[in-house]
C-alpha cells in the first residue's frame, strides 16, 4: 500500500517536547506526562507517525516545519532552522529508514531501498518580510529541499491572513507568491481565508495546494473549502489533502466518524472530481479519531474507501494524485 500524506507536525512536536513554550504552540497538552525518551526520535515514539510504523508501507510524508504565529523576521527564521536542522539530523541519524527527497521520482526510490521518503514543507512563512532579506531566505528554504509553504497559520504575517481575520494577501505577499513558484515551491492555500485564496487565484501562475483542508459544505469551520474553492484548484491542476482533524471532520464537536470522513471525500469528488483529493492528516498537529491514531490507522481508512469508491480512486488519493503533483521539481 502506498501513501502520501501532504501535512503533519511530527517535527516540532518532537523538536519541542519538553519545553514550556511547546503547549503554547499548539502541540498536545498530554505531551508533558510522556517521557522525553518517547518524544525525542522519528525512529520511535509515542507521537502520531514514526519511521518503525510507516515502515510497513510505502510512505512518503511531507514534514511540515510550522513556525508560530507569536514568531516573525529574524526570531521565525531562527525557529525554522532550527526545526530544520532537527529533520536533517534525524534523516542523517536514521539514512537506513529515512531518505529527504524532492519529487515522488526520489520517493520510488527510497520504497525500492526499503525507506520511507520524506518532503519538507513550511506551515506559515513568518520568517518572510519586506526587509530586504526575504530573496536570499527563499533562496535558501529551496536549497533546503522545501517544495511547499503555506503562506500564513492562522493569523496575519507579513504576506497576508489567515483564516480567523480577514484581509487578502499583502502586495508583499503577491510578490513571494510569485517567488515562491520562480523556486519550483508550491504555494499552500490552506490556513488562508477566502480573500487571501482569491488573491493567490489572482496572482498564481502554477498549480497551487491546499494541503490539509476539508469540505466546508460537509463542516463548516472556514479553514475548510467553499466548492467554488475545490473547483478552482482542480481546474488549475493543484490537490487537496483530506485532513483527519475531528473539528474539521464534523460541527458536532465529537470524535469523528468514518461516515464523517466519508461524506467529506464523497462531497470532494462529486465537486471537484477524482483527480483533486490526495491526503493531508495533520498528524501530530491535531486530535484525530482514535480510529485513524497512530498513523498505522490510515489502513482503515483505505479500506473505507476501497469499499465505498472503489480500488481506482484509493489509489489516486493515497498516492497518485499526489505522486503526479510532485512528479518534477
Amino acid at each position: 500500500m502506498r501513501v502520501f500524506d501532504l501535512h503533519c507536525d511530527t517535527l516540532d512536536r518532537l523538536a519541542l517536547h519538553g519545553e514550556a513554550g511547546g503547549a503554547a504552540f499548539g502541540y498536545m497538552e498530554g505531551d508533558s506526562s510522556i517521557p522525553h525518551a518517547r518524544m525525542s526520535s522519528l525512529l520511535s515514539n509515542d507521537a502520531h507517525i514514526s519511521l518503525e510504523r510507516t515502515a510497513q508501507f510505502n510512505w512518503c510524508q511531507c514534514f511540515a516545519v510550522f513556525v508560530p504565529d507569536e514568531l516573525r523576521g529574524d526570531a521565525a527564521w531562527s525557529f525554522y532552522l532550527r526545526i530544520r536542522d532537527f529533520f536533517r539530523g534525524q534523516a542523517a541519524q536514521f539514512e537506513k529508514q529515512l531518505a529527504p527527497v524532492r519529487t515522488s521520482g526520489e520517493a520510488e526510490c527510497a520504497f525500492g531501498a526499503g525507506k520511507t521518503a520524506g518532503m519538507l514543507t513550511v506551515e506559515g512563512a513568518a520568517f518572510l518580510a519586506d526587509d530586504g532579506h526575504a530573496g536570499e531566505r527563499l533562496d535558501t528554504i529551496a536549497d533546503d529541499g522545501v517544495r511547499m509553504v503555506t503562506l500564513t497559520w492562522n493569523g496575519r504575517n507579513a504576506l497576508g491572513s489567515g483564516n480567523v481575520t480577514e484581509d487578502g494577501l499583502t502586495p508583499f505577499g503577491r510578490t513571494c507568491v510569485r517567488g515562491l513558484e520562480a523556486r519550483d515551491i508550491v504555494v499552500d492555500v490552506s490556513h488562508l481565508n477566502d480573500a487571501g485564496f482569491k488573491d493567490v487565484c489572482g496572482c498564481a501562475q502554477k498549480p497551487f495546494a491546499a494541503s490539509h483542508s476539508n469540505a466546508r459544505a460537509v463542516c463548516g469551520h472556514k479553514r475548510n473549502l467553499a466548492d467554488w474553492q475545490l473547483r478552482e484548484i482542480a481546474d488549475r491542476g493543484g490537490i487537496v489533502g483530506f485532513n483527519y482533524y475531528n473539528d474539521f471532520l464534523n460541527d458536532r464537536g465529537e470524535e469523528a466518524t468514518r461516515d464523517d470522513a466519508l461524506r467529506h471525500i464523497d462531497h470532494i469528488l462529486e465537486v471537484a472530481g477524482e483527480d483533486l483529493l490526495a491526503l493531508g492528516s495533520d498528524y501530530d498537529g491535531s486530535e484525530v479519531p482514535r480510529w485513524l491514531s497512530p498513523c498505522t490507522g490510515v489502513a482503515n481508512l483505505h479500506d473505507i474507501v476501497v469499499k465505498e469508491f472503489g480500488s481506482e480512486i484509493a489509489s489516486k488519493m493515497f498516492w497518485e494524485n499526489a505522486a503526479r503533483f510532485f512528479a518534477e521539481k
